[in-house]
């Protein structure tokens, strides 16, 4: 475990490490670092400053996920700041990302918190501003989806507006806003979801392993025993050819939330996600710890049950023990290079998400029916 130990502060007992007290804890660590002078107002300290509004968007979805409402009680003014900030952020075209690379991520990540957020606030004023900067926000998704891409990658999204590639990740934060913007009332053509759908469909495949003999002469393909196909959803159709524990895990939580029962697909993809049970840090990860384990909790949640039963039990255990003294959390090893310009909101606000799942006070949260 790892202890930071800043002034005023002291660790958690042995007797207080339950998820509820990590959660309380790491939203005291947010309210506390929130920037509440000068023109970053609302948002968190990061080492890039396009970040910004997405880390606004997830700490703010961290109180909203816990039950805490703009402007009441004691996280109110944190959960406003910060949808200032995020509102204040939207470009003249309506696009959250402008100046990153990967801005559609952005895109989405403030779109759910504003989503979130409408319906909560005691303002009325303020609930039909924010409905409408929603749409305007709903509409960049919509028209991204419309630009002309090959046919590997129609239906889906990538980093950007206006390009003609398409990705799972990306793609799925997508879906999430259209799936929590139709929770709050939006309505939307079908069409957009049912070619996400499609898309998401064409990421499966199964992949026969390639054994190599060792000195037992027991068959192994990259270091995992395996006697039967890795089935399972990978990065980018036509691109991508073996199967990724985090583009499956992501597939089956939006395949849950848009399909009305499981397909062999889910099925298949379940036996290989239990091929990687939770850790810190590791391969399975693929370089992005956070966002895997969030897409790969959120699948496993929807799946419910025993699957989801003894995951939960597992990764509670593990961010719990992560934790720092401060209430923050820190990187896995593996992950810091790729993540640590985000500043440390970004895991603290993702490990708060994923130890909130069952509460399901956000829209994208709210188990559908049961696949099995």
């Amino acid at each position: 475990m790892i202890i930071v130990l800043v002034a005023g502060v002291s660790p958690l007992s042995a007797a207080e490490r339950t998820a509820d007290a990590a959660i309380k804890a790491g939203l005291a660590w947010l309210a506390e670092h929130q920037i509440k002078e000068g023109p970053d107002t609302g948002a968190w300290q990061t080492s890039r400053p396009q970040y910004q509004p997405a880390m606004a968007g997830f700490a703010g979805l961290a109180f909203l996920a816990n039950g805490y409402q703009p402007g009441q009680g004691e996280y109110g003014q944190v959960i406003d700041r910060a949808m200032e900030f995020v509102m204040g952020s939207m470009d003249a075209e309506g696009y959250l990302g402008q100046g990153d690379p990967s801005g559609m991520y952005i895109h989405a990540i403030c779109t759910l918190f504003g989503l979130s957020y409408l319906g909560a606030s005691p303002d009325p004023e303020r609930e039909g501003e924010l409905a409408k900067w929603c749409r305007r926000s709903l509409k960049v998704i919509i028209d991204a989806q419309a630009i002309p891409r090959p046919a590997t990658a129609q239906g889906g999204w990538r980093y950007t507006p206006y390009t003609t590639e398409s990705d799972l990740s990306v793609t799925s934060w997508q879906m999430l806003v259209l799936h929590a913007a139709r929770q709050c009332g939006y309505r939307t053509d079908p069409s957009v979801t049912d070619a996400a759908l499609a898309y998401i469909n064409r990421a499966y495949t199964e992949v026969e392993p390639k054994h190599s003999a060792t000195n037992d002469g027991v068959s192994k393909e990259a270091g995992l025993q395996q006697k039967e196909p890795a089935a399972g959803f990978v990065y980018r159709p036509g691109v991508s050819v073996k199967p990724e524990p985090s583009a499956t895990g992501v597939a089956v939580f939006i395949k849950s939330l848009f399909e009305k029962e499981a397909d062999d697909k889910v099925r298949q993809s379940l036996a290989f996600l239990r091929q990687f049970p939770p850790s810190w840090g590791g391969r399975q990860y693929g370089g992005y710890y956070y966002f895997a384990l969030f897409y790969i909790s959120q699948g496993m949640f929807q799946v419910g049950g025993e699957t989801w039963g003894d995951y939960r039990d597992s990764v509670t255990e593990i961010l719990i023990d992560q934790q720092n003294g401060d209430g923050s959390w820190p990187f896995p090893p593996d992950n810091r290079p790729q993540s640590r310009l985000t500043g440390d909101c970004y895991p603290t606000s993702l490990a708060v998400l994923v130890l909130s799942l069952e509460k399901q006070y956000l829209p994208m949260y709210q188990r559908q029916k049961s696949f099995f």
